[in-house]
């Protein structure tokens, strides 16, 4: 869907190019390859052509690359401002130094020339050694979303899928033994992605498919509205006001309304009864509550009916459908421009029909599981699906009751097979059956006591979506790291940061395995 997404910005891009070479009494615009290029470096940004590239920005829910081990300051990416520079992508962020200024030598980037793109949204951090923080879904979401109300029209991220470093020679591990200011597992790149290191979907990728989905469908209207911040923005240190802005047309009679009701480990206060006036229509009024975010649409077109504004968030079309998704604590009506208003029942799922349009508002917690596979519009059922060779398939074990959009109605579809039993068998060895890899990973910050164990995971039934957890050491109680041998070859690693360790039962079924934990201490940045 985000490739769509370019797409779509990419054809507004050259449109535009033409119709400008068209003005200047130009040939006929011919397509030629677009160069992207990282747009932050310190206050005034990144020293590159003026001309013939494209700049893009970044940002991340963390700074797991800041030396110290305490906790960060609020986070200037989760407030609505035009300011594009990260001026310190690899160090703290302060939002000052983020602001464009002029260096003494006059370079400033012209940010206002380009079209604000990224490549480097935050989908996760990296764990390192000395910061291990707990990255949540909202984290990733509210960045993204508060980041496409900012002005925003590409959202790309790093990473989307964690991964796994190369071992060789030299490998692919940043470690401050190879230069770099961090130590990072020798094995293990998961990023706390969307997507982990093996494949497990995790929350982040659900609520940014709900972004994803919207920009595939309505992209292209999208993409014009320019950045309107709200007229009060609120204090750095998250205060009220209600931090929100909208996206709109020039003549401000259309567009959405973004709002971020989310700080990293600071809970904002509820507000309740807020009434958005955008210059040419007033919503009814909504409690934003608890940790949330979200955009509403208001003078949307959908097809030959305007829907003035809608407290439910717009997420797809199917023909001559149109998807919504119901807010948690926010009733979902819509208020249409003839002055008909609907309350909807998003249990109902079949939605109504105005004017020959169907409006269908799914529930939060369905509009999760929501995809778009095949040219249909499925709902997983609390599961994650995905299509392979033609087929739709659940992304993990189990038999899930799922719904496939037939053009009225949603029909059920029971996909998946019954879940194997899967288990991990511990046995402590009472000496180091070898020598371990990367011996200095287990002795981060000095010399630990090393705790060594046998593992036995069962073959039968297992299938590539069965994971097996580790949750500590099996003996109780937090590691520092671990490092899992199959056969004498590691194969996997991890620091432990208060979440279970996921490893794909294939790859340790009908092996020789050993896992060897080093002991804890209080010497790094925690959130658990």
């Amino acid at each position: 869907p985000a490739a769509c997404h370019l797409r779509a910005v990419l054809a507004a891009f050259f449109e535009y190019a033409a119709k400008k070479g068209a003005e200047r009494g130009g040939k006929k615009a011919q397509q030629v390859p677009l160069y992207t290029v990282t747009g932050w470096s310190g206050s005034a940004g990144a020293r590159i052509p003026a001309e013939g590239l494209l700049p893009c920005f970044g940002g991340y829910p963390e700074a797991p690359w800041e030396q110290h081990t305490g906790p960060l300051p609020p986070s200037p990416h989760l407030f609505f401002h035009a300011v594009r520079n990260d001026g310190q992508i690899g160090g703290d962020l302060n939002f000052e130094a983020a602001l464009f200024k002029t260096d003494d030598d006059g370079w400033r980037l012209p940010v206002e020339r380009y079209p604000y793109l990224t490549c480097e949204l935050g989908g996760g951090v990296q764990v390192t050694h000395h910061r291990r923080p707990v990255i949540r879904p909202m984290d990733v979401y509210a960045l993204a979303l508060t980041k496409l109300g900012s002005g925003c029209n590409l959202p790309g991220y790093y990473m989307y899928h964690g991964g796994t470093h190369r071992v060789g020679k030299t490998g692919t591990q940043e470690s401050r033994a190879t230069g770099y200011p961090n130590d990072y597992p020798a094995l293990s790149y998961d990023f706390q992605a969307p997507l982990s290191e093996y494949g497990e979907v995790r929350g982040s990728y659900r609520l940014l498919n709900l972004l994803h989905l919207f920009l595939a469908d309505f992209g292209d209207r999208f993409a014009p509205t320019v950045f309107r911040p709200a007229s009060e923005p609120p204090a750095a240190d998250g205060a009220e006001p209600l931090r929100y802005a909208l996206r709109c047309s020039e003549d401000g009679a259309s567009g959405f309304v973004f709002v971020n009701h989310y700080a990293r480990l600071r809970p904002l206060p509820d507000v309740t009864g807020a009434v958005f006036d955008t210059g040419s229509v007033r919503f009814p009024p909504v409690d934003v509550t608890g940790e949330t975010a979200f955009f509403l649409p208001f003078g949307m077109a959908l097809e030959n009916v305007t829907l003035a504004c809608a407290t439910a968030q717009p997420l797809c079309r199917v023909g001559h459908a149109f998807f919504f998704a119901a807010l948690p604590g926010i009733a979902p009506v819509y208020r249409f421009a003839d002055g008909e208003t609907v309350r909807a029942d998003a249990d109902a799922r079949s939605g109504f029909i105005k004017d020959g349009v169907r409006l269908v508002t799914l529930p939060w917690s369905e509009a999760l599981y929501a995809r778009r596979l095949g040219g249909e519009l499925w709902l997983g059922g609390g599961c994650d699906l995905y299509e392979e060779n033609g087929a739709v398939r659940p992304a993990e074990d189990g038999v899930f009751r799922c719904r496939k959009w037939t053009g009225v109605r949603f029909e059920p579809v029971a996909l998946g097979a019954p879940a194997p039993a899967v288990s991990v068998r511990f046995e402590p060895l009472p000496a180091a059956p070898f020598a371990p890899a990367f011996p200095e990973e287990l002795a981060y910050g000095g010399p630990r006591r090393l705790f060594w164990y046998r593992l036995t995971v069962p073959g039968e039934g297992l299938t590539e979506n069965t994971l097996v957890s580790i949750d500590g050491m099996p003996a109780g109680g937090r590691y520092d790291t671990a490092q899992l041998y199959a056969d004498g070859r590691l194969i996997a690693d991890s620091f432990d940061y208060g979440r279970p360790w996921k490893l794909p039962a294939l790859a340790l079924a009908g092996r020789d395995c050993v896992a060897v934990f080093s002991e804890p201490r209080d010497d790094f940045y925690r959130e658990f």
